[in-house]
Protein backbone atom coordinates (compact mmCIF):
# COMPACT_ATOMS: atom_id res chain seq x y z
CA UNK A 1 0.00 0.00 0.00
CA UNK A 2 3.12 2.51 1.17
CA UNK A 3 4.63 1.59 -2.77
CA UNK A 4 1.40 2.39 -4.43
CA UNK A 5 0.79 5.59 -2.21
CA UNK A 6 4.94 6.31 -3.13
CA UNK A 7 3.96 6.09 -6.90
CA UNK A 8 0.98 8.57 -6.98
CA UNK A 9 3.29 10.91 -4.88
CA UNK A 10 6.01 10.68 -7.56
CA UNK A 11 3.69 10.93 -10.58
CA UNK A 12 1.46 13.91 -8.74
CA UNK A 13 4.97 15.76 -8.42
CA UNK A 14 6.03 15.18 -12.11
CA UNK A 15 2.49 16.55 -13.12
CA UNK A 16 2.63 19.41 -11.07
CA UNK A 17 6.29 20.12 -12.32
CA UNK A 18 5.59 19.84 -15.57
CA UNK A 19 2.03 21.87 -15.82
CA UNK A 20 4.26 24.35 -13.25
CA UNK A 21 6.45 24.90 -16.15
CA UNK A 22 3.54 25.42 -19.01
CA UNK A 23 2.45 28.21 -16.58
CA UNK A 24 5.48 29.72 -16.43
CA UNK A 25 6.37 30.10 -20.15
CA UNK A 26 2.58 30.89 -20.65
CA UNK A 27 2.79 33.94 -18.53
CA UNK A 28 6.13 34.78 -19.79
CA UNK A 29 4.91 34.96 -23.47
CA UNK A 30 1.68 36.93 -22.29
CA UNK A 31 4.17 39.89 -20.66
CA UNK A 32 6.10 39.22 -23.85
CA UNK A 33 6.06 42.18 -26.66
CA UNK A 34 6.12 40.37 -29.80
CA UNK A 35 7.31 41.70 -33.29
CA UNK A 36 7.74 40.72 -36.61
CA UNK A 37 11.42 39.96 -38.39
CA UNK A 38 12.29 39.24 -41.53
CA UNK A 39 14.47 36.20 -42.69
CA UNK A 40 16.89 35.30 -45.20
CA UNK A 41 17.77 32.20 -47.26
CA UNK A 42 19.95 29.88 -44.79
CA UNK A 43 20.15 26.95 -46.29
CA UNK A 44 20.85 26.56 -49.44
CA UNK A 45 19.90 22.99 -50.40
CA UNK A 46 16.38 22.70 -47.60
CA UNK A 47 15.05 25.06 -45.21
CA UNK A 48 14.62 21.87 -42.94
CA UNK A 49 16.05 19.50 -41.23
CA UNK A 50 14.03 16.67 -39.91
CA UNK A 51 10.73 18.94 -38.60
CA UNK A 52 11.90 22.03 -37.19
CA UNK A 53 13.49 25.23 -39.70
CA UNK A 54 16.77 26.68 -39.63
CA UNK A 55 16.17 30.23 -39.54
CA UNK A 56 18.63 33.17 -40.41
CA UNK A 57 17.27 36.81 -39.74
CA UNK A 58 18.09 39.92 -41.27
CA UNK A 59 19.59 41.11 -38.23
CA UNK A 60 22.16 38.32 -37.77
CA UNK A 61 24.64 39.81 -39.39
CA UNK A 62 24.99 43.87 -38.21
CA UNK A 63 27.78 46.22 -39.16
CA UNK A 64 29.88 47.24 -36.50
CA UNK A 65 29.32 50.51 -36.86
CA UNK A 66 26.09 50.12 -34.68
CA UNK A 67 28.42 49.39 -31.21
CA UNK A 68 27.55 52.34 -29.22
CA UNK A 69 29.30 51.39 -25.81
CA UNK A 70 32.16 49.69 -27.03
CA UNK A 71 34.88 48.84 -29.85
CA UNK A 72 35.08 46.36 -31.60
CA UNK A 73 38.58 45.51 -31.17
CA UNK A 74 37.17 44.46 -27.32
CA UNK A 75 34.98 41.60 -28.36
CA UNK A 76 35.84 38.46 -27.90
CA UNK A 77 34.20 35.03 -29.41
CA UNK A 78 30.74 34.08 -27.09
CA UNK A 79 30.39 37.70 -25.93
CA UNK A 80 26.75 38.62 -24.75
CA UNK A 81 25.41 41.80 -27.00
CA UNK A 82 21.81 43.98 -26.59
CA UNK A 83 20.89 45.15 -30.35
CA UNK A 84 18.31 48.04 -29.89
CA UNK A 85 15.14 47.31 -32.17
CA UNK A 86 12.82 50.12 -34.31
CA UNK A 87 10.35 49.25 -36.31
CA UNK A 88 10.37 50.26 -40.05
CA UNK A 89 6.81 49.73 -41.42
CA UNK A 90 5.69 46.34 -39.92
CA UNK A 91 9.06 44.89 -39.52
CA UNK A 92 11.89 45.65 -36.71
CA UNK A 93 15.24 46.26 -38.01
CA UNK A 94 18.61 46.98 -35.46
CA UNK A 95 19.52 50.62 -34.59
CA UNK A 96 21.86 49.83 -32.44
CA UNK A 97 24.12 47.61 -30.20
CA UNK A 98 25.35 47.48 -27.06
CA UNK A 99 27.72 45.76 -24.66
CA UNK A 100 26.09 46.73 -21.64
CA UNK A 101 22.58 46.02 -20.79
CA UNK A 102 20.27 49.68 -22.23
CA UNK A 103 19.40 51.57 -19.32
CA UNK A 104 16.71 53.76 -21.57
CA UNK A 105 13.00 50.93 -20.30
CA UNK A 106 11.49 52.68 -23.49
CA UNK A 107 13.91 50.86 -26.14
CA UNK A 108 13.62 47.62 -27.22
CA UNK A 109 16.12 45.29 -27.53
CA UNK A 110 17.07 41.84 -27.51
CA UNK A 111 20.05 39.81 -26.26
CA UNK A 112 22.12 38.03 -28.75
CA UNK A 113 25.59 36.67 -28.60
CA UNK A 114 28.87 36.08 -31.05
CA UNK A 115 29.68 32.52 -31.96
CA UNK A 116 32.20 30.82 -29.44
CA UNK A 117 32.93 28.01 -31.89
CA UNK A 118 35.89 30.30 -32.82
CA UNK A 119 38.02 32.33 -31.10
CA UNK A 120 39.82 35.80 -32.12
CA UNK A 121 39.59 39.67 -32.73
CA UNK A 122 36.72 41.64 -34.39
CA UNK A 123 38.56 44.31 -34.82
CA UNK A 124 39.25 43.93 -38.44
CA UNK A 125 35.96 42.46 -39.36
CA UNK A 126 33.41 44.67 -41.15
CA UNK A 127 30.46 42.96 -39.84
CA UNK A 128 28.83 40.90 -36.41
CA UNK A 129 27.72 37.75 -36.72
CA UNK A 130 24.89 36.92 -33.97
CA UNK A 131 23.06 34.20 -32.32
CA UNK A 132 19.79 35.13 -30.51
CA UNK A 133 18.54 31.84 -29.71
CA UNK A 134 15.45 31.68 -31.88
CA UNK A 135 17.42 30.15 -35.38
CA UNK A 136 15.29 26.94 -34.53
CA UNK A 137 11.23 26.80 -35.32
CA UNK A 138 9.57 23.60 -34.88
CA UNK A 139 7.03 22.15 -37.13
CA UNK A 140 4.76 19.06 -37.99
CA UNK A 141 5.99 17.13 -40.78
CA UNK A 142 2.84 18.11 -43.05
CA UNK A 143 4.13 21.84 -42.78
CA UNK A 144 7.87 21.05 -42.84
CA UNK A 145 6.89 19.48 -46.52
CA UNK A 146 4.90 23.00 -47.49
CA UNK A 147 7.20 24.92 -46.67
CA UNK A 148 10.29 23.30 -47.90
CA UNK A 149 8.78 22.82 -51.01
CA UNK A 150 8.49 26.70 -51.51
CA UNK A 151 12.31 27.42 -50.44
CA UNK A 152 13.39 24.40 -52.60
CA UNK A 153 16.47 25.72 -54.37
CA UNK A 154 16.29 26.53 -57.90
CA UNK A 155 18.18 24.06 -60.55
CA UNK A 156 21.42 25.45 -60.88
CA UNK A 157 21.14 26.65 -64.95
CA UNK A 158 18.25 28.68 -63.87
CA UNK A 159 20.28 30.29 -60.95
CA UNK A 160 23.04 30.98 -63.39
CA UNK A 161 20.81 32.65 -66.38
CA UNK A 162 19.32 34.43 -62.95
CA UNK A 163 22.87 36.06 -62.23
CA UNK A 164 23.97 36.70 -65.75
CA UNK A 165 20.48 38.96 -65.97
CA UNK A 166 20.89 40.73 -63.24
CA UNK A 167 24.42 41.66 -63.42
CA UNK A 168 23.65 42.97 -66.89
CA UNK A 169 21.59 45.76 -65.14
CA UNK A 170 24.35 46.76 -63.20
CA UNK A 171 25.64 50.27 -64.25
CA UNK A 172 28.55 50.16 -66.58
CA UNK A 173 31.49 51.02 -63.86
CA UNK A 174 29.67 48.43 -61.41
CA UNK A 175 29.96 45.65 -64.09
CA UNK A 176 33.21 46.88 -65.16
CA UNK A 177 34.62 46.09 -61.46
CA UNK A 178 32.63 42.89 -61.17
CA UNK A 179 34.25 41.63 -64.57
CA UNK A 180 38.11 42.64 -63.26
CA UNK A 181 37.56 40.14 -60.43
CA UNK A 182 37.97 42.19 -57.09
CA UNK A 183 36.69 41.12 -54.11
CA UNK A 184 36.00 41.89 -50.57
CA UNK A 185 39.22 39.76 -49.40
CA UNK A 186 40.75 41.72 -52.29
CA UNK A 187 39.82 44.97 -51.56
CA UNK A 188 40.43 44.77 -47.76
CA UNK A 189 44.27 44.09 -48.46
CA UNK A 190 43.87 46.91 -51.28
CA UNK A 191 42.98 49.22 -48.59
CA UNK A 192 46.06 48.72 -46.13
CA UNK A 193 48.60 49.53 -49.27
CA UNK A 194 46.67 52.79 -49.73
CA UNK A 195 46.85 53.69 -45.76
CA UNK A 196 50.78 53.54 -46.58
CA UNK A 197 50.40 55.60 -49.59
CA UNK A 198 48.90 58.00 -47.56
CA UNK A 199 51.47 57.92 -45.10
CA UNK A 200 54.38 58.54 -48.01
CA UNK A 201 52.17 61.21 -49.57
CA UNK A 202 51.55 59.13 -52.91
CA UNK A 203 48.23 60.11 -52.54
CA UNK A 204 45.70 62.01 -50.57
CA UNK A 205 43.36 60.69 -47.43
CA UNK A 206 40.77 62.41 -49.67
CA UNK A 207 41.69 60.58 -52.75
CA UNK A 208 42.31 57.27 -50.43
CA UNK A 209 38.70 57.83 -49.11
CA UNK A 210 37.26 58.46 -52.57
CA UNK A 211 38.17 55.02 -54.06
CA UNK A 212 37.03 52.95 -51.44
CA UNK A 213 34.15 54.44 -51.28
CA UNK A 214 33.42 54.06 -54.94
CA UNK A 215 34.90 49.85 -54.58
CA UNK A 216 32.87 49.53 -51.56
CA UNK A 217 29.56 50.85 -53.15
CA UNK A 218 30.15 48.35 -56.45
CA UNK A 219 30.98 45.60 -53.94
CA UNK A 220 27.91 45.81 -52.31
CA UNK A 221 25.68 46.58 -55.44
CA UNK A 222 27.55 43.12 -57.12
CA UNK A 223 26.88 41.20 -53.47
CA UNK A 224 23.20 42.25 -54.18
CA UNK A 225 22.49 40.51 -57.46
CA UNK A 226 25.01 37.40 -57.11
CA UNK A 227 24.15 36.21 -53.40
CA UNK A 228 20.81 33.38 -53.76
CA UNK A 229 19.47 35.14 -56.83
CA UNK A 230 17.35 32.07 -57.01
CA UNK A 231 15.34 34.01 -53.99
CA UNK A 232 15.66 37.53 -54.56
CA UNK A 233 12.12 37.64 -55.85
CA UNK A 234 10.11 35.54 -53.04
CA UNK A 235 8.03 36.57 -50.74
CA UNK A 236 10.65 36.33 -46.83
CA UNK A 237 9.79 33.79 -44.35
CA UNK A 238 8.18 36.13 -41.54
CA UNK A 239 8.78 35.32 -37.58
CA UNK A 240 6.55 36.32 -34.68
CA UNK A 241 9.16 36.84 -31.99
CA UNK A 242 7.97 37.37 -28.18
CA UNK A 243 10.56 39.25 -26.34
CA UNK A 244 10.64 39.83 -22.45
CA UNK A 245 11.63 42.39 -20.62
CA UNK A 246 15.02 40.92 -19.87
CA UNK A 247 15.29 40.82 -23.72
CA UNK A 248 15.40 36.85 -24.64
CA UNK A 249 13.20 36.40 -27.68
CA UNK A 250 10.83 33.07 -28.16
CA UNK A 251 9.64 32.70 -31.91
CA UNK A 252 5.87 32.15 -31.61
CA UNK A 253 4.57 32.26 -35.08
CA UNK A 254 6.13 31.66 -38.66
CA UNK A 255 4.00 33.59 -41.73
CA UNK A 256 4.96 32.69 -45.05
CA UNK A 257 3.27 33.70 -48.32
CA UNK A 258 -0.23 34.14 -46.86
CA UNK A 259 0.19 30.92 -44.73
CA UNK A 260 0.58 30.39 -40.48
CA UNK A 261 2.82 28.22 -39.12
CA UNK A 262 2.90 27.28 -35.24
Amino acid sequence: MKKKNLLFIILGLQIFFLSSMICFHSVKLSRARRIFLKTIPYDPVSLFRGHFAVLRYEISTLPKELLKDTKSENLRSGDELFVVLKKQGDYWQAESIYKNRPKDKHKLYIRGRLPSYYNYSYAYRKTLNLHYGIESFFLNEKSAQEVDRVNRRTDWRQVQDLRKKRIEQLDPETKRIYKSGISRWSLDKWEKEFELWVKEDIISKGVKDIIMKKYNSALLKIGEVTRNPQRLDRKPVIVEVAIDKNGYGYPTRLLHEGKEYR
